[in-house]
């Protein structure tokens, strides 16, 4: 096989294991794989890759880097994306600079900051779409789990987002963890239902915890009480946990992308796997990605790269092939 299609003959075989229909639909799992198997395939798979020249990672799933002029004294560690083919980048202290990407020529990034953030911890995930009411705004969520709303329309360059507790706006203030507890990653947003089934709109939340990293858990908001729906496995990434990146697009998936080079989408109503890729957006001493947000068939990969006397960042945009026959993975 190629390189991609050893891939995704993997992805096929380690389905059931990151299934969330098994959570959300009582159906029989399929017969086990023979114990010892999968660890061997995926680590010969993961070693085929980290051989190959960049130039055939890139074939697996192709990378277009945006021309993006970005503020000075800007390092994010954040991206979000909104259905207009804008994203934002954030550092986890409330600065910010938003873009058009996917165009071709080069785009001027408009920069903004968000009141309300000082006393905070800093930001771990952050999402631009639907908010309360129906309008756009940004939903984000700090190291400590706690939810910050800023409703309304992007400010304009160098103008204030205004932010505050979400309680305030009718949401719960904080994701379902326990006190203490640091989260890796997340991602909150309303969608239409629960699982993105159609209906009123809901929040739904998907964490991952620090030295938990592997493992994320779905929630939605309803009857002011929390209720889990599910888990899902993020890929493994040899010894070392890979650092994950969680988004919901559409209106009911979610994507995760791992700095290991994965990019699952899953359909939250079924567990459906939708589209599977390795990502070539590399990360070494002179690369570090820091995240992804989806762009509908497409994916925006934010990366720092080191120059002389900074990280300046970088927007990758890529497509995610779909799967031609979904309905396997539920």
């Amino acid at each position: 096989f190629l390189p991609e299609q050893m891939a995704w003959h993997e992805e096929k075989r380690h389905a059931d294991e990151y299934s969330l229909g098994r959570r959300l639909a009582a159906e029989p799992r399929g017969v086990a794989a023979p114990a010892g198997i999968g660890a061997g395939l995926s680590a010969a798979l993961h070693n085929l890759l980290s051989s190959m020249p960049d130039a055939a990672k890139a074939a697996a799933l192709p990378g277009v880097s945006q021309q993006v002029a970005w503020p000075s004294f800007f390092e994010p560690r954040l991206v979000a994306c909104s259905t207009t083919g804008h994203v934002v980048a954030l550092t986890p202290r409330g600065f910010g600079a938003a873009a058009t990407v996917g165009h071709g020529d080069q785009a001027l990034a408009e920069s903004f900051k968000l009141s309300g953030m000082t006393h905070l911890p800093p930001l771990v995930g952050a999402t631009w779409g639907p908010h309360v009411a129906g309008s756009e705004g940004l939903l984000l969520v700090t190291r400590a789990g706690g939810l910050v709303a800023c409703p309304g329309p992007r400010p304009a360059a160098e103008g204030t987002w205004a932010c505050s507790s979400s309680a305030s706006h009718g949401l719960p203030h904080a994701l379902p963890v326990a006190e203490g507890s640091r989260i890796h990653a997340a991602a909150v947003a309303m969608l239409p239902g629960a699982a993105g089934t159609g209906g009123a709109p809901r929040l739904h939340a998907a964490v991952a915890l620090e030295g938990e990293s592997d493992l994320v858990a779905i929630f939605v908001h309803e009857a002011d009480s929390w209720l889990p729906l599910g888990e899902i496995r993020a890929p493994a990434h040899g010894a070392a946990p890979a650092k994950i990146s969680l988004a919901f697009v559409g209106t009911g998936d979610l994507l995760l992308t791992t700095s290991g080079g994965r990019v699952l989408r899953r359909r939250l109503s079924s567990g459906a796997l939708v589209g599977s890729a390795e990502h070539a957006v590399l990360n070494n001493d002179d690369l570090a990605w820091q995240g992804a947000c989806g762009l509908e068939s497409r994916v925006a990969h934010l990366r720092l790269r080191k120059s002389a006397h900074a990280w300046q960042p970088e927007i990758v945009v890529a497509e995610i092939p779909a799967e031609s026959s979904p309905a396997l993975f539920q």
